[in-house]
């Protein structure tokens, strides 16, 4: 069995390892502010985590769930920092009505609702996320059994201007293919609700596509080689694992830097290791004068699929790598190409 074949084998291996830990769905929330728009988290015994910002002191943002009974209702609420305001939440289920006292003006209780209020406390340690990776500052959690069935609410209130929070809710880590392929997307939004910029998230990235561009090119200029476009696409599609998996380590060391040391960062690690490892084959493979061949081209392929399978590449990678494996194979010139 050759090397690549060999690689194949070992990451389909580490692919069954990986897939069972636990993750969420990660998405953003705009525009419940109002009870009447809330925001309907659609499976409430699915694991999502969501990204919100409340930008006035007493603003509130709605969140409304379908219960049955036996369901239970998994809410932890999460703030960007240690120095950021820290907002509450109150859980609205339907029943007796409770006493409204404490409950802030803003925010009315439907008839019929009773509520509790979740009192948030500013963090004293953050946990390490292997998935995104970020560091997790958890400042309360709710959790309870729902008895009655029906619609219940959630609403988080700032205590300042400019509130940034999180919720992760449910502990079934479910996915379905369109939110497994988007989470690397979705984790650029998450890093931007952290705080960081568009250049920041993208600089590790960037700087290894276009330097390899660079790099390449003129090496293949001074050899006089004239590679295919399946080539050119399968090593741009390396070099875009490559950079995802910059992207993956240079967050991993910002978040390592607030938490210290976690045993989780050996997943990140995989989640870094494989994309290069694809990345290394695919550029190999755009170096090659046979990936024309049909072994090549299913070889193209499986690395695409393994890269949308492991988050790789911004999506972009895997795109390439396919565009690669179905591309004819002309360069342009009658040249070969040189390995």
């Amino acid at each position: 069995m050759n090397l690549r074949w060999q690689l194949a084998v070992l990451l389909v291996l580490i692919l069954c390892l990986a897939l069972p830990v636990n993750a969420h769905v990660p998405f953003s929330a705009d525009g419940n502010y109002d009870i009447s728009t809330a925001l309907t988290v659609e499976k409430p015994t699915k694991s999502y985590v969501i990204y919100g910002e409340l930008h006035k002191a007493g603003g509130v943002a709605w969140y409304q769930f379908h219960m049955i009974p036996g369901d239970r209702l998994v809410i932890s609420l999460m703030t960007p920092g240690y120095n950021t305001p820290v907002p509450d939440m109150i859980v609205m289920s339907p029943g007796t009505a409770l006493s409204s006292e404490g409950l802030p003006k803003t925010v009315s209780v439907p008839k019929g609702y009773a509520a509790e209020i979740i009192r948030g406390k500013p963090p004293q340690k953050a946990e390490y996320e292997p998935f995104t990776p970020a560091a997790v500052f958890k400042v309360e959690s709710y959790s309870k059994e729902n008895t009655a069935p029906g619609l219940y609410y959630l609403a988080v209130v700032s205590p300042a201007d400019e509130t940034r929070y999180s919720i992760a809710t449910a502990y079934a880590e479910e996915f379905t293919p369109s939110e497994w392929v988007l989470v690397p997307l979705n984790v650029i939004t998450t890093h931007i609700w952290e705080g960081q910029s568009i250049i920041t998230i993208f600089t590790p990235f960037l700087a290894v596509v276009i330097l390899g561009f660079v790099v390449i090119s003129r090496r293949e200029k001074r050899k006089d080689s004239h590679l295919s476009y399946s080539c050119w696409l399968a090593t741009i599609a390396g070099l875009c694992y490559i950079g995802g998996a910059a992207i993956t380590l240079v967050q991993m060391v910002r978040a390592i830097a607030v938490t210290g040391p976690s045993s989780s960062v050996a997943l990140t690690l995989v989640f870094a290791i494989i994309p290069m490892a694809l990345g290394i084959l695919a550029l190999r493979m755009g170096r090659s004068s046979s990936n024309g061949t049909t072994k090549d081209r299913v070889f193209l392929a499986l690395i695409a699929i393994l890269g949308l399978v492991f988050w790789v590449g911004l999506v972009i990678g895997p795109v390439l790598a396919i565009g690669a494996a179905v591309i004819p194979d002309h360069s342009g010139s009658s040249q070969p190409k040189i390995q």
